[in-house]
């Protein structure tokens, strides 16, 4: 049986870095893969996850244990990324070399298959304009409420739904059989995630 987070924030509040060390391998990876989506770049996901963790570290005392401690994280990381967004301009390429460390399907051609689509999905996602990424990432892949996503990014709650369906519209255009691959706003659309 996994021993909770709570008990674990509660040992690292008290000076225990196994614990600490502990939370940070339980949950790095998802704060990883969160910023990863987000920026698009596998360095500054690994830079701006070191700053979340250090963050979370120093603020230890302000998780006060309600909510999921994952969401607490992805909330640090989320702000992170938002800073490292205003002071640099993010490239939409992504690496060449992309971890495949998911387990292998019995069938190769099921597997192939699978990679494939995800690929292109995570491809199309990294072209969204940053505006629409963000919320597509953090709703649908984060899976966080409306509301949370509203705060995080200091947005109205209807400029987040209509930003995550633009982000869907979009994303079915560029994957899409018959689509050029370019993701451009529809008409009008501007206007709405303003």
């Amino acid at each position: 049986m996994q021993v909770p987070d709570l008990w674990l924030v509660q040992k690292a509040k008290n000076g225990s870095v196994a614990a600490f060390e502990t939370l940070l391998s339980r949950h790095s990876r998802r704060v990883y893969n969160l910023l990863l989506r987000l920026s698009g770049s596998h360095t500054l996901a690994e830079d701006l996850t070191q700053e979340t963790f250090l963050t979370a570290y120093q603020r230890l005392e302000g998780w006060r244990g309600v909510g999921a401690l994952s969401t607490w994280l992805c909330g640090i990381a989320v702000k992170h990324h938002l800073a490292a967004r205003r002071k640099i301009h993010f490239t939409e390429a992504l690496d060449e070399h992309e971890d495949l460390a998911a387990d292998l399907s019995s069938d190769p051609l099921a597997h192939y298959t699978q990679h494939e689509a995800k690929q292109a999905l995570d491809t199309a996602i990294n072209t969204l304009p940053t505006h629409y990424r963000e919320v597509f990432v953090l709703v649908r892949v984060q899976e966080m409420r409306y509301r949370e996503v509203a705060e995080l990014l200091d947005i109205p709650l209807g400029t987040v739904q209509s930003r995550l369906s633009q982000a869907t519209v979009l994303l079915q255009h560029a994957l899409s059989p018959r689509s050029e691959n370019s993701l451009k706003p529809q008409k009008g659309a501007e206007h709405h995630a303003l």
